[in-house]
């Protein structure tokens, strides 16, 4: 607030009085702009004291202050981004011919850029503009000598356009698992027909061949895909900022989940290696606070390994690190979960009726959780009840993408055919009850996309042991 009126009362950036005296009003109201002391009346009063209120005018003096605040907030993200900075100088020593101080602020320019360690958007950006200035220079002096700057152009526009072409790529490939919904990417197929043939000719590129072999891990899942995109990036990690290396880590926690969905355990201990890699380097937080759902995804990682104290540990420990206004529903919810691994069903029953369901992946998450619970407490008709309502959920809410409205479905669906053959084994023939076990046992097998594998094949397992 205190640049803010700074830049208003500067005669360089405004003129107007009126104005001024409004920004310097405002500033003695700040943090606390109450009705009070900001109505229109009480600001007015306080520019214009004993004067006939105009609403008019104070509309006037508020569309300038507004142009003012925008003005410094464009001003102030100005002056993190260093290479824009001294590319619009360069601009101006260009224009204005003052070439003594244009070659020093070049030579500096690029001295900054090969200190730079990350290779991501932004720099191949600040090297695409750099490289054009320094055409620009050789065109204004017109000398008759060997110059690389329009080939180093080109360079960095390749590099600068596939990798965003691809950024975008991989990110589309992520919202069609969570969304439904068709994305359009004109141009991407040449740029994969670029890389296939000529990989070799992007080594100098490292974040170009990271991407592509993300895109690769997620449009032909395979663990030679999965593993070669992890050691380029492990490799060349170093390249990325820490926002954009948290979110290849997700990526990678992705298609984990996916392969560990179906039916991959083997990519449990990976993943769990990978949460805790991230939460040892702080890699998982966002505006100070863990993310609440790597707070759940390393829960539910770490109850399939049968971590349980671990597990304890963590949700306590890493509560008061979730943000406020998440942190009692994270915590309820990921307790419940562990409470059913503990076996204390009154608890999880008890947690999730203070649950709030306002997010889909909570309300998906505990619907399937008390489903579990019904089924562990022997309680079929409240099983029954609840496959029955989620069915309907599932048809009415178009936003869930294909493949985890299957999971789900075939979840209760099965559960269900489970739940009704352990309540007749008491009363059934076993041999009735074994035939019905070998056909929901081979229509498991069979079903490619189901949620909580494990925990359905462990109940018919214990089915079997009972007959």
């Amino acid at each position: 607030m205190t640049r803010w009126k700074e830049l208003a009362l500067s005669p360089y950036f405004h003129k107007h009085e009126e104005t001024q005296r409004l920004v310097d009003y405002l500033s003695t109201c700040f943090p606390d702009f109450t009705e009070r002391q900001c109505a229109r009346e009480a600001i007015w009063e306080a520019l214009f004291p004993g004067q006939a209120h105009d609403q008019g005018k104070l509309a006037v003096l508020f569309t300038y202050a507004q142009r003012l605040a925008d003005e410094f907030l464009a001003l102030e993200q100005l002056r993190q981004e260093e290479g824009v900075r001294n590319r619009w100088l360069l601009t101006q020593y260009r224009e204005r011919q003052v070439w003594r101080s244009y070659e020093k602020k070049l030579r500096q320019s690029r001295q900054r850029m090969a200190q730079v360690r990350r290779r991501d958007v932004a720099f191949y950006q600040d090297q695409l503009a750099l490289a054009a200035e320094r055409n620009q220079y050789y065109l204004r002096h017109d000398q008759r000598r060997e110059d690389r700057s329009l080939e180093e152009k080109q360079q960095a526009l390749d590099h600068y356009y596939l990798l965003e072409k691809l950024r975008d790529a991989v990110e589309m490939q992520v919202r069609r698992q969570i969304l439904s919904g068709s994305y359009s990417a004109r141009l991407l197929e040449a740029v994969i027909q670029e890389l296939d043939q000529n990989a070799e000719a992007y080594q100098e590129a490292p974040t170009v061949q990271v991407y592509y072999r993300l895109y690769l891990m997620m449009t032909t899942p395979s663990l030679h895909h999965y593993q070669q995109a992890l050691a380029d990036f492990q490799d060349h990690e170093q390249h990325f900022g820490p926002d954009e290396t948290a979110t290849i880590y997700n990526y990678f926690q992705n298609f984990c989940i996916g392969r560990i969905n179906q039916n991959e355990a083997g990519f449990l201990r990976e993943l769990f290696q990978l949460y805790r890699a991230q939460l040892d380097r702080g890699l998982l937080m966002e505006d100070g606070y863990l993310v609440e759902w790597h707070y759940k995804n390393i829960v539910t990682t770490a109850l399939r390994l049968g971590e349980l104290d671990w597990t304890e540990g963590f949700i306590e420990g890493y509560k008061q690190q979730l943000s406020p206004a998440a942190a009692d529903n994270a915590y309820r919810f990921n307790l419940a979960a562990l409470r059913h691994a503990q076996g204390d069903y009154g608890k999880v029953l008890e947690l999730l009726t203070r649950v709030e369901y306002s997010d889909l992946r909570y309300n998906l998450g505990a619907k399937a959780l008390l489903m579990r619970t019904y089924y562990e407490l022997e309680e079929f008709e409240a099983l029954t009840a609840l496959v029955d309502t989620f069915r309907q959920y599932l048809q009415r809410n178009r936003l869930l993408a294909d493949s985890r409205r299957s999971g789900y479905y075939h979840l209760f669906r099965l559960a269900r055919r489970a739940a009704n053959l352990r309540a007749k084994l008491p009363y059934q023939p076993a041999d009735k009850s074994r035939t019905i076990l070998h056909k929901l046992r081979q229509d498991l097998a069979a079903t490619e996309a189901v949620f909580n594998r494990g925990w359905l094949e462990e109940k018919l397992e214990l089915i079997e042991d009972a007959l």
